[in-house]
């Protein structure tokens, strides 16, 4: 694929505001409904009977419950999906039912005190629900409805946005998720009502083409993502929704879908995905158990079918859900699918790589022996910094699979309200930061090198190179030196992918005045027996054998960390992790490798 042309960033002027088109016009019009409803492809069809199935699910629930939360994230979030499913079933089926229940849930919304202004997320969030709502029933609710409902978006979103401060990294420009949320959010609310007040809308629209750039800026130059894969999906959902908001309303996207890496972070998306259907859960990952819309979108920008053929493969399984399968939760933006999903998208021969490397915030590489077994091997391991939103101390850490087993696992993120009600410092990154005490977020939870037990230095950062090995086995060097600054005067790990699907992990690090103890991390859920090369691990009735060079020289512990350790932690239900400890005199350097051989792998060689 070709590289974008250069953003511009030209901004939309009060008189366009002044003439935008009637309602609806925000990520669809009245012609585009029209079309919605003889759209009868199979993917269509399944489409509408889940946003029909939504729906109904909504006239038969009670009202959201906006009182017993502490923040309004959660139940506006809850709003925001009930809306745009019941907006969506009216405008395919004129079902009444659905127009009222919609108008129930925008009044509610607007009926509140305010919108959560100190976390300014929940605000981002019902702008863009009051927003959609309004437009896309615009002409079915009664004007003196509609003025009380532009009155909420305009008091409880637009004005109060007007506040805060730019060039504090805060959410109008920082560099991460709240960014693209809030800006867009915002901007829908503002483009519904910009007939009323086309200054304020210009204000909050052109706001957000100017700052929503610089959380783009993350992506470059490969589309990898430094908040992890769930969060990539919802900053990203949202950089989406402005993207077509402004072409739909604004006439034009004002190069926001061509910053450098953000088309590309579709491939970062499909990448993070290991043959189990597991993801690369770095950083703050939540497990969500949900589709992922803006595939479909991606797909469509890009003319690429293979980009759509997981979400696809999610659409059919929300449609037939499987006892024998996890329940997947439909994602609240759902009815967007019906919009970005192009039927007459054609499957071209689009060869995904075995072997993906990535630069910028987050370096991560990528190795797979196939795409197509569900038993292959797979490693995925990472750069970066912990000092980026919703980092980990988790540089240089990895996942493994093979033979259908997640071997390697990364345990994710905390919980937040945990975090908060034991009192860390949960969003503050700086190395003596309480947010480390934290097994899942600090070097404890993590498949990372130790010194001396002592912490990654947050100042530091892994970058990730190619390394050129023989044909056919990809391999990837990374430089962690600034990571232990202070502790060991080089540091470089190895990952390397062998033909007969074994991975070899080679560390290698030289020591400065003061000998170190090296402690090597492992976490796994399998059961773990020692062997006299190594170690064996069993799960799922598969095997994985760890065989360590140099073997006389270590120590090897095999530790339950299943249990809660502090306040702050949650308990991992069969976690267990290997610690690999070998001591190096000052002034030397040491190598460990390790060697993780499936059992097919080792079947196959006997």
């Amino acid at each position: 694929m070709s590289k974008p042309a250069a953003p511009d960033y030209r901004m939309i002027s009060e008189e366009h505001l002044r003439q935008l088109p009637g309602h609806p016009r925000i990520l669809v019009d009245a012609a585009r409904f029209a079309s919605l409803k003889p759209q009868d492809d199979d993917v269509s069809r399944k489409i509408k009977a889940l946003i029909g199935q939504i729906a109904e699910e909504v006239l038969g629930a009670g009202p959201v419950d906006y009182e017993s939360v502490p923040i309004l994230l959660y139940p506006v979030r809850e709003v925001q999906g009930r809306i745009l499913a019941l907006a969506m079933a009216y405008r395919l089926s004129d079902d009444a039912r659905y127009l009222d229940r919609a108008r129930d849930e925008l009044r509610g919304l607007a009926a509140l005190k305010n919108w959560g202004t100190g976390h300014f997320l929940s605000v981002g969030e019902a702008a863009l629900a009051a927003g959609i709502g309004l437009d896309w029933l615009y002409d079915e609710i009664p004007e003196e409805e509609r003025d009380y409902i532009a009155t909420a978006i305009r008091t409880k979103a637009l004005e109060p946005s007007l506040n805060a401060e730019e060039g504090i990294n805060g959410w109008v420009d920082g560099d991460y998720n709240w960014n693209q949320v809030c800006n867009a959010g915002l901007s829908v609310g503002a483009l519904a009502v910009a007939e009323r007040d086309p200054g304020l809308a210009e204000r909050i629209v052109n706001r957000a083409v100017r700052n929503v750039p610089i959380a783009g800026k993350v992506y470059a130059p490969d589309g990898s993502y430094p908040e992890g894969v769930s969060y990539w999906a919802y900053g990203t959902s949202f950089h989406v929704i402005l993207i077509e908001a402004l072409r739909s309303a604004g006439g034009g996207s004002w190069g926001l879908e061509k910053l450098p890496g953000f088309l590309e972070s579709a491939d970062f998306k499909l990448q993070m995905t290991g043959p189990t259907g597991l993801e690369f859960t770095y950083a703050d990952y939540n497990v969500e158990n949900q589709n992922e819309p803006i595939m479909l979108w991606f797909a469509g920008e890009l003319g690429r079918l293979d980009l759509a053929v997981d979400e696809l493969a999610e659409i059919q399984r929300l449609s037939q859900p499987s006892e024998d399968e996890i329940a997947l939760r439909p994602n609240r933006l759902l009815p967007c699918e019906l919009l970005w999903w192009n039927p007459e998208l054609s499957a071209k021969n689009e060869m995904r790589s075995h072997h993906w490397t990535a630069g910028g915030v987050l370096p991560v590489a990528v190795m797979r022996s196939s795409w197509t077994d569900p038993r292959a091997t797979f490693v995925a391991i990472k750069g970066g910094s912990p000092q980026h939103s919703h980092a980990h101390m988790d540089v240089g850490g990895f996942v493994l699979e093979a033979d259908g087993v997640r071997w390697a696992v990364d345990p994710g993120t905390e919980s937040y309200d945990r975090m908060r009600a034991a009192g860390i410092a949960l969003w503050d990154y700086s190395q003596g930061s309480t947010r480390w005490d934290t097994f899942r977020a600090g070097p404890e939870g993590h498949n990372i090198l130790r010194f001396n037990g002592a912490a990654q230095d947050v100042s530091g950062k892994g970058e990730i190179t190619v390394l050129a090995t023989r044909p056919g086995v990809p391999a990837n060097v990374v430089d962690l030196t600034s990571l232990y600054s202070g502790q060991v005067t080089r540091v470089e790990r190895t990952v390397l992918l062998d033909t007969d699907n074994t991975v070899l992990i080679s560390d290698e690090w030289t020591t400065g005045s003061q000998p170190v103890q090296a402690a090597w991390q492992w976490l796994t859920g399998a059961e773990v027996s020692r062997t006299p090369q190594g170690l064996l691990l069993l799960q799922d009735g598969q095997s994985l054998a760890l065989m360590v060079e140099p073997s006389a020289e270590t120590t090897i512990a095999v530790e339950d960390v299943s249990g809660a350790r502090e306040l702050q932690d949650s308990p991992n239900p069969g976690l267990r992790r290997i610690v690999i400890r070998l001591s190096t005199p000052a002034g030397s350097s040491a190598k460990l490798r390790v060697r993780a051989i499936p059992g097919s792998a080792a079947q196959r060689t006997s």
